[in-house]
């Protein structure tokens, strides 16, 4: 008996070792996006941190989006709602009075996410925060756009999630007049057109922050505007002259190459064929996905070389981390590794995030906040 349990113990110690090194959950490096898994491209994040740092600045409202590999990679937990659980209250996001809190964790390789709401926030909200996962994140994801679900997410639970400490608008709860003079009685009802329009200008008059907004909103509509023209404005054949027509999807294949039909699939490119019917001329246009996580591969030149990033020691506040990146054509079958550091976690000593109305946008810290388990999860 004796002997068997030494037999044992000495079976089991490399599994001790393994869960030692491990960690209950990652440490942040941001108080915004921790991009973990390596799923987001430069431009990507930058517009999910714009939407964090604006409810930060504007509303005191501290969320932030964590992407990882796989619960895996740390301590053993039940399920991605008790790690979201222990992640949110280990860096105590939010506000330590309000609670208000919010995070967007995504578990890329376990194919699950979870919306996690602070302690502040009544149970009715859970069920916005799986609407908002069914509805917004989950499609995108089951169509490879982990960026696009990842923002749509961010923006989502920032505008519909309520916390009861939000301002309501102040005309909905004041009383109505008890009865109207006669003067007004005679008065002509002011067309509601024209109200909104008074209402736009008077708010954009003097408001450099409402002029910014509205300069971003037409600069991205007239971009987006200009890409489906430049898309789908009829075409010359370049060698008779006369016009050609666009092809459907389900003939365009045809006319593809091996390398184009993979872009296509991993949507990292979608591809338009023009035929003449006149000299049966073709014409090939591809167009680059927005957020794509797949580059150009140095080999065969297709957009289907993807990385995955894998942490083999985790960042502290005195010294960086190491993650592999290995590389892989899902075209050519090019493959390389390389090594890179994780830059070291920087924290406040003076600050402890927004604790007002207007968050500082130099925080690095989080506020103290903390969750009792409120939120939702979802899978693809």
């Amino acid at each position: 008996m004796g002997r068997f349990l030494i037999v044992l113990v000495i079976a089991l110690l490399p599994g001790l070792g393994v869960a030692q090194d491990k960690l209950p959950y990652p440490q942040y490096y941001s108080v915004l996006t921790n991009d973990f898994a390596d799923v987001l491209n430069p431009e990507a994040e930058a517009l999910i941190n714009a939407e964090l740092q604006a409810a930060r600045d504007q509303r005191g409202r501290e969320m932030t989006v964590v992407t990882i590999r796989s619960r895996d990679d740390y301590l053993p937990s039940s399920d991605i709602g008790s790690f979201s659980k222990r992640l949110f209250n280990g860096w105590g996001i939010g506000n330590a009075e309000r609670n208000d809190g919010l995070l967007l964790l995504v578990a890329i390789d376990d194919g699950e996410l979870r919306i996690n709401l602070g302690a502040g926030y009544p149970a009715r909200q859970d069920g916005i925060a799986a609407r908002i996962i069914q509805s917004e994140i989950i499609p995108a994801f089951k169509e490879g756009r982990v960026a696009d679900g990842i923002l749509a997410g961010t923006r989502a639970a920032l505008s519909r999630i309520e916390h009861p400490d939000d301002q309501g608008a102040p005309a909905s709860s004041q009383p109505q007049s008890v009865s109207p003079t006669p003067q007004v009685l005679e008065q002509a009802p002011e067309p509601r057109s024209v109200g909104l329009l008074d209402r736009a200008l008077s708010f954009l008059e003097g408001n450099p922050l409402g002029v910014m907004i509205l300069t971003a909103i037409t600069a991205v509509a007239g971009f987006f505007g200009f890409r489906g023209v430049q898309r789908y404005r009829p075409r010359k054949c370049p060698q008779c002259g006369k016009m050609m027509m666009r092809l459907g999807e389900a003939q365009e294949d045809q006319y593809l190459d091996h390398g184009q039909l993979i872009e296509e699939r991993i949507k990292s490119k979608d591809y338009g064929v023009w035929f003449c019917p006149d000299d049966e001329h073709i014409t090939v246009i591809g167009y680059p996905k927005m957020f794509s996580k797949h580059a150009a591969c140095p080999e065969c030149g297709y957009h289907t070389y993807e990385t995955t990033r894998t942490v083999l020691s985790q960042p502290s506040t005195v010294s960086m981390g190491i993650a592999r990146l290995d590389h892989a054509c899902q075209n050519c079958g090019h493959r390389a590794t390389e090594k890179t550091s994780i830059p070291r976690i920087t924290r406040s000593d003076s600050g402890s995030g927004s604790s007002g109305s207007g968050g500082s946008s130099s925080s690095s810290s989080f506020g103290g906040g903390s969750s009792s388990g409120g939120g939702s999860s979802g899978s693809w």
